[in-house]
């Protein structure tokens, strides 16, 4: 038996140039789990269907540029971590959605492997990092749900005894979980 492949970031790669498509999954099919969308209507429709780690996306396609695409996903996919690939007269639009905080990093043409693959783990990282963190505090928000109802349960079974000591105690633990 094999040991379990540690996960691998699901890129997808949005241009209007098929060679462009080709030559990205030839090159990154190796490091990620490779998706190519053709047009940003189609990207929607990609992350609508599966789950996307990082989104690159070309900034100059016919339609919708690549910001107007992150623009148009940050609310419906807001974990999805969107990257521009982009020229140099683009770069002043690009450095804008980067300030703003829509995108997490910009390459310029021609890309390098080396640069897309090492920023890809570092936001793939980052994400998972995030997750596990959420996580965590969904874990913690649900336990402390579950203090408070035991609580409030408590308190019901105390007031039928009228048990003034023991409702006290369980009146203070209370406002220390932040019941009611």
């Amino acid at each position: 038996m094999e040991p379990p492949q540690a996960p691998r970031p699901s890129v997808l790669y949005v241009d209007d140039e098929l060679a462009n498509l080709t030559a990205f999954r030839a090159a990154f099919r190796k490091d990620f789990d490779v998706h190519v969308a053709h047009s940003p209507e189609e990207a929607v429709e990609q992350l609508n269907s599966f789950r996307v780690d990082v989104m690159i996306t070309d900034q100059r396609m016919p339609g919708m540029t690549g910001i107007d695409l992150v623009r148009a996903t940050k609310e419906s996919h807001p974990e999805v971590v969107k990257m521009i690939l982009t020229g140099f007269a683009d770069h002043d639009v690009v450095m804008d959605a980067l300030n703003e905080g829509l995108v997490f990093r910009f390459f310029e043409k021609p890309w390098s492997r080396q640069v897309i693959s090492r920023d890809v783990w570092k936001a793939f990282e980052l994400l998972e990092t995030y997750r596990q963190r959420k996580k965590q505090l969904l874990e913690m928000r649900a336990n402390l749900e579950r203090g408070v109802e035991s609580v409030n349960e408590l308190l019901g079974h105390l007031t039928l005894q009228q048990d003034s000591l023991g409702l006290g105690l369980a009146k203070e633990l209370q406002e220390i979980l932040g019941g009611h």
